[in-house]
């Protein structure tokens, strides 16, 4: 079977497994690609296979897994300590009436671009959501809102040069990631006016579902129940209040700053915390805060193994872990790749990117976001075809692509995320999907109209 082949077959297996949810998730990104790499490979050789997968886990987890790790460790250890609560609290008392929904969201905006200095969508969700979400519980607004409002933040960020996926990027259109950053500022611009709609539509239908923008009339006080709570399970230490807010901030100039390695932050981060608060009981507070780590460590996992099937490499058919230089190879991604440019009509060729461009929520739904990246060289070549330059193609994917991969189950961030809200990932992929589709649509627009996109 050629690689398109089974690169197609898995694609459409997973994708009918999560649309009928009749198997366990994880149980499908475990086997299916090993499966569909034991057929690609001429010798289905299962210890190859297996270099092939641990070499995906160690980049993954090298990357973003030992940070996810500590990262939820460290931020769950502290909104037990009620630092988060006490700051939501004294942010209401000090805006009294003039809090209401508006306000939050634009705090949430502001928050989630100030958090993604740090060039880490995981990471700015471990910021931004613990200090969020009491508001949006207080304010009975849904918390699917937040994660939209953050991500589309993110997305107008990820034009930061040591983002690492404008690096990918650069790597992959042959330009340097700085470059590429400043090709990017006025499609990041063009993000405004799709936020402040959001702002518009998600304030419509929350006043229209809750009668005002306001604090409701059953407003639970979520801060002081669940203060109430922590105070009987003898977690929350008000006393340590600015202790925790100091290594907080040290926190985030260690990583927006300094650029010190994030686990290395958070490991650093949740051991003072530990230690100052939680002297005695060292065990409880590490398991506690430990179990939230573990449904994203298992869906990190299967990402790796259906990452690893996708990127795997083929010389001859047979599968090989390492591959020497200037050796021809083949894999399901850039067969994949090849097919999808074969099918497109010739008048086509000159708007392939942009058709993709537009299709990109859809499409990064069921499929790992780094086909997309793979593809960047063919659009370059056929656009260079019509005088196009690298910049012109590359540029609007690099913002854009943002809003797609948090919408869907193949990012591990988007667990992080979902799990941070309290919200069924399910459901914020589907209704968020919808979302992020005219949200791109809108930039997209803008950006015909300013003249940063031209046709």
């Amino acid at each position: 079977m050629s690689p398109t082949t089974v690169a197609l077959a898995m694609l459409i297996i997973i994708i009918a497994c999560i649309l009928l949810n009749k198997i366990p998730m994880n149980f499908v990104m475990f086997m299916v690609p090993l499966i569909c790499l034991l057929m690609l490979d001429k010798n289905h050789n299962v210890f190859e296979a297996s270099k092939v997968i641990l070499n995906q886990i160690n980049i993954v987890m090298s990357g973003a897994g030992y940070m996810l790790m500590f990262g939820i460790i460290y931020f769950s250890m502290l909104t037990e300590t009620g630092l988060f609560e006490i700051v939501i609290n004294k942010m209401i008392s000090m805006l009294g009436e003039r809090m209401n929904m508006v306000v939050i969201m634009i705090m949430t905006t502001a928050i989630s671009c100030v958090a993604y200095l740090t060039a880490n969508m995981s990471t700015t969700y471990l910021i931004v959501f613990p200090v969020m979400l009491s508001l949006y519980k207080k304010y009975n607004i849904d918390r699917n809102i937040a994660f939209i409002l953050c991500q589309t933040a993110v997305s107008a960020m990820c034009w930061l040069p040591w983002g690492i996926g404008v690096v990918n990027s650069a790597m992959m259109a042959g330009v340097s990631p700085e470059e590429l950053a400043v090709a990017s500022v006025p499609w990041g611009l063009c993000f405004i006016p799709a936020i402040i709609l959001q702002w518009v539509y998600f304030a419509f239908t929350h006043k229209r579902k809750n009668g005002t923008l306001g604090l409701p009339a059953n407003s639970v006080d979520v801060a002081g129940a669940s203060t109430q709570k922590k105070e009987g399970e003898d977690m929350t230490r008000p006393q340590f209040f600015w202790i925790n807010l100091i290594i907080f901030a040290a926190a985030v100039a260690a990583l927006a700053y300094f650029k010190i390695p994030s686990y290395l932050v958070f490991i650093i981060a949740a051991i003072l915390t530990a230690m100052i608060n939680y002297p005695k009981d060292f065990g409880k507070i590490w398991n506690k805060s430990g179990t939230t780590f573990f449904n994203v460590l298992i869906m990190l996992l299967g990402i790796c193994f259906y990452l690893a099937a996708f990127n795997a490499k083929f010389v001859d058919g047979v599968l090989t872990a390492s591959v020497p230089q200037n050796v021809q190879t083949t894999s399901m991604v850039t067969s994949l790749a090849n097919a999808m440019t074969g099918i497109f009509p010739e008048f086509l060729l000159k708007y392939m990117f942009l058709i993709f461009l537009i299709l990109v929520v859809p499409i990064i739904h069921f499929i790992p976001y780094q086909v997309y990246n793979t593809m960047y060289p063919l659009f370059i070549s056929i656009g260079a075809s019509f005088g196009m330059t690298s910049m012109a193609i590359i540029a609007p994917f690099v913002c854009n692509l943002g809003l797609a991969t948090s919408v869907t189950p193949m990012n591990s961030a988007t667990y992080v995320g979902c799990t941070l809200c309290e919200i069924e990932v399910d459901h914020f992929c589907n209704w968020g999907g919808v979302i992020m589709f005219f949200t791109n649509l809108i930039v997209i627009a803008v950006a015909i109209v300013a003249g940063v996109l031209v046709l």
